[in-house]
């Protein structure tokens, strides 16, 4: 593969998540929705799921800006890491405890479609086969992909606190603080512990796995 066609494909492939973030959240926002962790509305902002979508979406436009103009940016390139494993850690946590409780089809119906398993996996796919290494990506740039998450879990709990809403599905939506604070706070942990895990497993295959050394001029 020469450069340009390497180019073209990351370009498109960077747009492509970018475009399917827009549809999912649209969709999301406006088609109405029923069952268990799904809005109707702007209410939606509040998952997870929908802020790591559109994190790894806009990081992806940018992403293509920037190979367009052929400009690099260390601090775009760690947040782009940061956003696939933001969305990787809504695919593993579908996959592996919201579908065995919900049921997988509820978690794959419309709008989730693409936010709990298409951009997921296209925006991993992304990183390991087409992104072009980056050495200023070191181990440290795992402590930093758990930024978002950390971030999320004090909104969300300081969330609960303050509405003193344990359990009431309006605050705390996704049921972590249902059994008491303690066990909220222990929830958010191992999900932080799970996400610095799933960054190491990708940054390992961010190293390992190159395809980009085979790009001739």
């Amino acid at each position: 593969m020469n450069k340009k066609i390497y180019k073209i494909i990351n370009i498109a492939a960077n747009l492509l998540i970018f475009l399917l973030m827009v549809v999912a959240v649209i969709v999301m926002i406006y088609v109405r929705e029923s069952g268990a962790l799904q809005e109707s509305s702007w209410s939606a902002l509040k998952y997870f799921t929908v802020l790591s979508n559109i994190f790894a979406g806009l990081t992806a436009l940018m992403s293509a800006i920037y190979l367009f103009i052929d400009r690099k940016s260390i601090l775009l390139n760690v947040l782009k890491f940061a956003s696939t494993v933001s969305v990787a850690l809504t695919f593993l946590t579908v996959i592996l405890f919201l579908g065995p409780i919900y049921g997988y089809g509820l978690m794959y119906q419309n709008a989730n479609l693409f936010m709990h398993l298409i951009v997921p996996v296209l925006a991993i796919l992304q990183l390991l086969l087409l992104e072009e290494r980056d050495e200023n990506l070191n181990f440290i740039t795992n402590f930093y992909a758990v930024v978002p998450m950390i971030a999320y879990g004090i909104f969300y709990m300081t969330n609960v606190i303050y509405h003193g809403g344990y359990g009431d599905i309006n605050y705390d939506w996704y049921q972590f603080a249902a059994k008491g604070l303690g066990l909220g706070l222990v929830s958010f942990l191992v999900m932080a512990i799970v996400t610095f895990l799933i960054s190491l497993l990708l940054y390992l295959g961010y190293k390992k796995i190159n395809l980009t050394k085979n790009i001739s001029e």
